[in-house]
């Protein structure tokens, strides 16, 4: 299941949006929620769910979820008529429906998926308007849409959906069950593993941004690499992730990548990491594992992060990080650091107001000393 949330003092939380608000022709009822996400029913079992919603927008028939106390509090008074929580949470029910569960947020992420809005997606085959070039080798079940291009010796897996205006270039690979978005963009000889998911305008394999100064002139380097991504990645939005010069730029498998991020030619970044939006990932640094690189964060290039960092919010790394490290700041350092000297930033004003007064004391001393000589 995907961390939907992972907060600490002073670092962000990646959380659910605010106003889900998501209603669709799925009807079902809270004991068969309770059967899907493993949960406990406390009330009514029967009552009828047509949706989820936000603890601040829920309408009835809504479900919501609430993982402490105070948001427990604002789900009791909406007018959600079922609420997930915790085992230990203390509710009153005010006639509403209550599911426990040991995971609320991964319980929720189940409820979201019964009653998730997807595109529709194209059917299986090539329609018209698109065009395939020879030596392409097409699995079974693959549905090509409108005006996309698939260059010579593509491969497509098994279950591939190409949404429309999708391009794929020559000897490009697309693993089995992996859907590309809208405009999204595989140059040659990229690879592409199962079950990946490129949202709208994504681009995979672009030049790297590489050049050599000749005088005054600044001379392209050509990238010959290609890009390398592992299975059940997620690219956001209008994220690109340019070809290495030579060798790959490697995407991990399980690492999910936000709208708007840019990972740099020959970049290494390893399994289940998480990049959230605008993260800036300069050419050949190497991530780890299990890495979160909030939003905004920037990563100098040839800079090596640990497994299981966690870099904050406009956070500037460059340096290497060791494994664990826990960063915020720039230029980034440890978070208790940071936090202590954020702190004594807001008292700057006073202290320099006091070490003026001070100076103006000692002034005033040393003129009485030398009028008293």
């Amino acid at each position: 299941m995907p961390r939907l949330s992972r907060s600490m003092d002073g670092l962000p939380a990646v959380s659910l949006p605010a106003s889900l608000g998501v209603h669709s022709a799925v009807k079902t009822t809270v004991a068969e929620l309770a059967v899907l996400i493993g949960g406990d029913v406390e009330g009514d079992p029967g009552v009828s769910v047509l949706g989820v919603g936000s603890v601040d927008e829920a309408r009835p028939g809504d479900v919501v979820v609430a993982t402490d106390q105070r948001y427990l509090q604002r789900a009791m008074a909406s007018d959600a008529s079922c609420i997930i929580t915790g085992p230990n949470t203390e509710v009153v029910r005010n006639g509403k429906s209550v599911i426990r569960s040991v995971e609320p947020l991964e319980a929720f992420a189940r409820v979201l998926y019964r009653f998730r809005v997807e595109e529709i997606a194209p059917p299986v085959g090539i329609a018209v308007g698109a065009v395939v070039e020879p030596g392409v080798v097409i699995g079974k079940d693959v549905a090509v849409g409108s005006n996309c291009y698939v260059g010579r010796d593509v491969v497509l897996g098994d279950g591939c959906v190409l949404f429309p205006n999708v391009y794929i270039g020559e000897g490009a690979a697309i693993g089995e069950g992996s859907r590309l978005y809208p405009g999204a963009v595989v140059y040659s000889s990229c690879s592409i593993g199962k079950r990946v998911i490129l949202h709208a305008g994504a681009v995979v394999g672009a030049d790297g941004f590489g050049y050599t100064c000749q005088g005054r002139e600044h001379v392209k380097l050509p990238h010959a690499g290609t890009v390398e991504i592992g299975d059940d990645v997620e690219i956001g939005a209008n994220s690109t992730i340019d070809r290495a010069k030579t060798g790959a730029t490697v995407i991990g498998s399980g690492t999910k990548i936000d709208n708007l991020v840019h990972i740099a030619h020959n970049c290494k970044i390893g399994r289940n990491c998480v990049l959230i939006a605008l993260v800036g990932v300069a050419g050949s640094v190497t991530i780890g594992d299990n890495v979160t690189l909030a939003g905004q964060a920037g990563v100098k290039d040839h800079v090596a992060i640990g497994d299981d960092c966690v870099v904050a919010a406009r956070a500037g790394v460059v340096g290497d990080l060791a494994k664990g490290s826990i960063v915020s700041g720039f230029p980034a350092r440890d978070h208790q650091v940071e936090k202590r000297a954020q702190a004594a930033r807001l008292h700057l004003p006073d202290v320099l107001r006091r070490l003026k007064a001070l100076e103006a004391e000692v002034e005033r001393l040393r003129a009485s000393v030398e009028e008293a000589q």
